[in-house]
């Protein structure tokens, strides 16, 4: 079977950063014994197809072959040193590189030591494998009962519009634009190849909350969250506030119709979505952030972008996918894949929350994911050494979404200025 465009193009990525993604779940109680967790891999592998592949390059052309599994390459443990926080040992893990060739490139760390009463479970593979959808439905199947289906797009053909502004987002990428102001060139470059992954949880009613006040998802309210974030660090390292416009951040869209959640590969459309961070004010922020992620939808994006992936020479599909990937085109990554399954265990013991963590593409020194499952709703940062700041990404994140919050409580259409306040919620995907 031949992979897709976007496999082949994390597939030959050559970066100073791994293209190791991952899931980290956490417990409460004493860790099982590594032999129960390989003999519940092992009776899983018929049922997913992901995990007995890998990707090779035959005659030119890039396929997926069937890859060796031996539960002792694959299922592993770390003995964490006392008192670490599950952070830090998730940080000390995520890096660490992937079973060689011939295996199957994903491994999972069953990890403990650091506290008497918790132990975590954290699954990696490289990125040509799956995507942040798949390997959503791959926990869930693994550790929860009849997961529930993921949002999939409708069997459809090609938008010219939307081909269009795919092509003009990818010429995008050649050029300077909003990215290459100065405003914002500290946010790619040279990557240092060490990179850093750092966490905050905060309760998932405070964004859904917001949400419904504003009657917009909780995307959006991660998003405009995220622009007063990068607002408040550009204004930090000296920038004036006449000085900030729009920030291009890339936004994952998946294209996996029904039926396919578990088809291994990457089925996704990348978006570009202008952040606004030159509005002061974050309920401002939010309204036009939403107009911006709803007119990305309403293009018919994720649709026309499956039907280019699958019909248009591969070539041109693995150049255009490159294109968007590209820090010049979009210097961050912003990234949302929720949890629904309600309860996930292992060995009797159930998941406390879940952490979804990406990796670093060439040129972009930042990398956000927000996940949420049950409650607990998380925000993992992925950043390059190159760019210490980018530790107080969590910290400033949150208090962003306690503005919002507070101007919800407020009353937040009282606090809207005439033609700002954000329009009606739209069905998600």
């Amino acid at each position: 079977m031949y992979a897709n465009p976007v496999d082949v193009v994390y597939h030959r990525y050559r970066s100073p950063h791994p293209q190791i993604v991952g899931t980290l779940l956490r417990f409460r109680g004493a860790a099982p014994e590594l032999g129960r967790l390989r003999d519940h891999f092992v009776a899983h592998l018929a049922d997913q197809p992901v995990l007995r592949h890998r990707l090779e390059d035959v005659g030119g052309r890039t396929r997926r072959v069937p890859a060796d599994v031996r539960p002792e390459d694959h299922v592993r443990h770390h003995a964490a040193p006392p008192g670490r926080t599950w952070e830090e040992v998730a940080d000390a893990l995520h890096t660490l590189p992937l079973p060689p060739p011939p295996a199957a490139p994903w491994d999972v760390w069953l990890a403990d030591g650091h506290r008497a009463d918790e132990w975590l479970l954290f699954f990696r593979s490289h990125h040509e494998l799956t995507d942040g959808t798949g390997r959503a439905h791959l926990i869930n199947s693994l550790f929860g009962n009849a997961p529930r289906p993921g949002p999939a797009v409708a069997r459809g053909g090609l938008s010219l519009r939307c081909a269009v502004r795919l092509l003009a987002d990818a010429v995008t990428g050649l050029f300077p634009g909003p990215a290459a102001a100065p405003a914002w060139r500290w946010l790619h470059g040279p990557a240092s190849g060490s990179s850093r992954l750092a966490c905050v949880s905060l309760p998932y009613e405070r964004l859904s909350q917001v949400g419904r006040a504003a009657g917009v998802t909780t995307n959006d309210v991660y998003l405009a969250a995220m622009a007063g974030v990068l607002r408040q660090l550009a204004l930090d390292r000296g920038s004036g506030p006449d000085q900030l416009g729009d920030l291009p951040v890339s936004m994952p869209m998946s294209t996996r119709r029904a039926g396919e959640e578990s088809l291994p590969g990457n089925h996704l459309a990348t978006a570009r979505v202008l952040l606004p961070c030159h509005l002061p004010d974050p309920w401002e922020r939010l309204a036009r952030v939403h107009r911006a992620t709803t007119r990305a939808k309403r293009q018919g994006r994720a649709a026309t972008s499956r039907f280019l992936q699958e019909h248009a020479p591969h070539r041109i599909s693995e150049a255009t996918a490159r294109a968007l990937m590209d820090a010049r085109t979009a210097p961050v990554c912003c990234n949302y894949v929720p949890y629904r399954e309600p309860e996930l265990s292992f060995d009797g013991s159930r998941a406390l929350d879940v952490t979804s963590v990406g990796a670093l593409m060439d040129g972009h020194l930042l990398y956000t994911a927000l996940t949420y499952h049950r409650s607990v709703a998380r925000l993992a940062v992925v950043h390059d050494a190159a760019l210490p700041e980018a530790a107080r990404v969590g910290e400033l994140w949150n208090a962003q979404v306690d503005a919002l919050c507070h101007v919800t409580e407020a009353g937040a259409r009282a606090h809207a200025p005439s033609g700002t306040s954000a329009p009606a919620k739209t069905r998600r995907r």
